[in-house]
């Protein structure tokens, strides 16, 4: 019997989706299109719809909201699947849906095993997301350890942007004051720390530094994942929302100086952004010798 409000719309979703009125791929009424239905509030309706979600009934889409998922959710099943299968799904989910919606029951559901079964495979959702973070920088493939240390920095940062351009909730689990050791970033850091050694004599700058570049990846695509989840919520993209915005144009108008106008229509580009960043940082350990 449903607990509470979110639970009856939820329920009722779920018979509707059930009954073919909406089929996979269908957009599902977003939250504001539940609170104007069942005169709820945000809160609830949001909770509906990730309950839905962690039950694999929805997924999230970027632009479009949360439509109906590609299957219903699997029975359940009494074989155990291998943990790799088990991560990998994991990191789909999160990929598609973000790191939100990834809850034990929400990827039992996907790998079609009873929620208890991952258990067995994984002690709690902690662990669950080491395990994420070592399978993504898994598939970093370093370039051999020669040639200028520049040149390894550099590949270094751009590689480990690449993952992060891939899986844009890993920003928001990487930690630089308890980092996560796990064998891929252990392997990372490393090759790092061995490019340093060649300019940088003090085995704590050199760590310093390598924390910088690390952090300097990490908080740049932390964007990316901010700007993945506000155009699921808007379904509109970070330049047309400038364009669009009144209060932008009315702040710029009220507030900003001569400098400002003078950066008329930026062109706002995450890479170029990035790239820039990165020679600069760069450029400072060189200076620096």
């Amino acid at each position: 019997m449903a607990d509470g409000p979110s639970d009856r719309i939820a329920a009722e979703l779920r018979s509707r989706i059930a009954g073919g009125e909406f089929r996979p791929g269908d957009r599902v009424p977003s939250t504001r299109e539940l609170v104007a239905e069942h005169g709820v509030a945000m809160s609830t309706a949001a909770r509906a719809l990730a309950r839905l979600r962690e039950d694999g009934w929805v997924r999230t889409v970027a632009r479009v909201g949360s439509v109906v998922a590609d299957r219903a959710p699997a029975p359940a099943a009494t074989s155990v699947p291998e943990r790799s299968r088990v991560v990998a799904t994991a990191v789909r989910i999160a990929d598609e849906e973000g790191l939100s919606a990834l809850s034990m029951r929400r990827l039992a559901a996907a790998v079609g095993v009873p929620t208890m079964s991952l258990y067995r495979l994984v002690r709690s959702r902690d662990e669950l997301v080491l395990l994420m973070i070592d399978a993504v920088f898994g598939e970093i493939v370093l370039p051999p350890a020669r040639g200028s240390w520049r040149t390894r920095l550099e590949a270094a940062a751009r590689t480990q942007w690449r993952v992060h351009r891939r899986h844009p909730w890993l920003s928001r689990v990487l930690s630089l004051s308890r980092p996560q050791a796990v064998p891929a970033l252990l392997r990372l850091a490393e090759y790092e720390l061995a490019a340093l050694e060649e300019v940088v004599p003090d085995p704590v700058e050199r760590f310093d530094l390598h924390v910088v570049l690390t952090g300097f990846v990490r908080s740049t695509a932390l964007d990316l994942a901010a700007e993945r989840d506000a155009e699921a919520d808007t379904g509109v993209d970070a330049d047309t929302w400038v364009d669009h915005d009144p209060a932008v144009h009315t702040a710029l108008r009220r507030y900003g100086g001569p400098a400002l106008g003078r950066i008329a229509n930026y062109p706002y580009d995450l890479q170029r952004i990035f790239d820039t960043g990165l020679a600069t940082l760069l450029d400072g350990i060189v200076r620096s010798r």
